[in-house]
């Protein structure tokens, strides 16, 4: 993954808002992107496995269970990038829209989210800035590791962007 050097750090009402419903969603596509690739790799594993084994009995099994294995961290890597490839063209194509997004973000509803994020802490840039990668899977790992205190922010969170106004113009 790829840091991003000088992310402009601006602290408006909009800008926060809009950080945290960017990076709480940039997090829930990394959990289910990570998912998906694991349930996809292990189930067609499973399957070429069993065939191999059918054909060319146990030593063609373990020959394609280890080029499963050994094909899986290219498959994290290729979903890392493609998540990173995501964030950067979801905060590009913000930043080219700022000035119609902001009159739709007027709703107090809206300040809930980085109200949350401020009564938490976990030595980590705040979910409330324009994040690099780093910081994402770091938060990311919180979450895959059920940290107790990231958990129920998280799900603070969730709630919270479940309840706020569609984003639509008026």
């Amino acid at each position: 993954m790829q840091s991003d050097e000088n992310i402009p750090q601006s602290e408006t009402r909009e800008t926060k808002i809009i950080n945290t419903i960017v990076n709480t969603s940039v997090i829930i596509m990394s959990v289910m992107m990570d998912a998906f690739a694991n349930v996809m790799v292990s189930a067609t594993g499973s399957m070429a496995v069993g065939m191999a084994d059918a054909v060319g009995g146990k030593e063609a099994e373990k020959q394609v269970k280890e080029e499963f294995n050994t094909k899986l961290p290219e498959v994290n890597d290729k979903m890392k990038t493609l998540i990173s490839e995501t964030r950067r063209d979801i905060y590009g194509q913000i930043e080219q829209k700022k000035a119609e997004i902001k009159p739709l973000l007027s709703d107090a509803a809206f300040d809930v989210g980085p109200e949350i994020i401020e009564k938490y802490s976990f030595s980590l840039p705040r979910l409330t800035e324009q994040l690099d990668d780093t910081s994402l899977a770091k938060y990311t790992m919180l979450l895959v590791n059920e940290d107790q205190k990231f958990s129920e922010m998280f799900q603070e969170l969730t709630a919270w962007m479940n309840s706020i106004p569609k984003l639509q113009k008026k």
